[in-house]
Formats: structure tokens, sequence, C-alpha cells
């Protein structure tokens, strides 16, 4: 059944008054310059190490040799999965998103360590120093006022 054109329109204009419709994106990016610029930059920081720490997954998955340890690439897979669901917190406004960053945090600082282990490769140094900024962000705003 096809439905007409005036129906969506009215059915469009029904959840706009009930206030159900998301919110555009030039209204979240006016409430996130709002908010401390900390968060902003948090939430880049997570974007960032996400990014990293899967293309240095699959760079050491391809490399191959000692450092492509499955428990080194499992680590990097898990720190960019948290990375995002923080990012993912922050930019919903949830009221977790600091439990999430503390929780980000660790495990960020956990990954460092562990790319530090292999830091004669440049990439995942890169990689480790990546993670050590995206923790530092979410500590901080782990620890801002609860």
């Amino acid at each position: 059944m096809m439905i007409e054109r005036r129906e969506l329109l009215m059915a469009g204009a029904g959840l706009a008054a009930a206030g159900t419709l998301a919110v555009p994106a030039a209204a979240q990016q006016h409430r996130m310059e709002g908010m401390a610029m900390s968060m902003t930059d948090c939430i880049d920081d997570c974007v960032a190490s996400h990014r990293m720490c899967l293309e240095t997954a699959a760079w050491l998955t391809k490399q191959g040799g000692a450092s492509a340890t499955a428990s080194l690439i499992a680590m990097l897979n898990d720190c960019a999965e948290l990375c995002q669901a923080t990012a993912n917190s922050m930019l919903r406004e949830s009221a977790l998103h600091r439990i999430v960053c503390r929780a980000c945090a660790d495990a960020c600082e956990r990954c460092a360590e562990e790319c530090g282990r292999h830091s004669a490769h440049q990439r995942i140094a890169r990689c480790s120093a990546t993670c050590k900024k995206c923790a530092a962000s979410c500590r901080t705003m782990a620890d801002m006022s609860s």
C-alpha cells in the first residue's frame, strides 16, 4: 500500500509537535559548544584513538611478525570499541558518560603500555601516544564534578 504524501507530512508534523524527531545536527553542535571544551576535545581524542587502534590492529595482522600477537591485536580491538562507545556516550550526553570515560581511560592506559613494549615500530609507537592522550582526556572528563 502506498502512503500518500499528505499522510507522510501529517505524520511528520505530529512527531515534530510531540518532540520525538531527532535534534538537527546544527542544534547538537550548538549544545556541544555550550559544554566544557574538554568534552569536545575528549570526544575527538576518543574518535582518534578508536581509529588508530583499529588501523594498528589491521596493520599488525597484515605485517605479521613477533609484534603481531593475538593478545595485542585483541587489546587494540577492545580499546577501539571502548573508545567508540565512550565518544558515543558523550555525544548522547549520557548520564553515565563519566563512568564510561573512567573505563576508557583505564583501557587506553593499558593499551598504551602494551603498545609501548613494541615501540620499535613507529606505527605502534604512534598508537601508544594516541591512547595516552585519550586516557588523559577521559581521566579529566571522569574526574570532573560528578
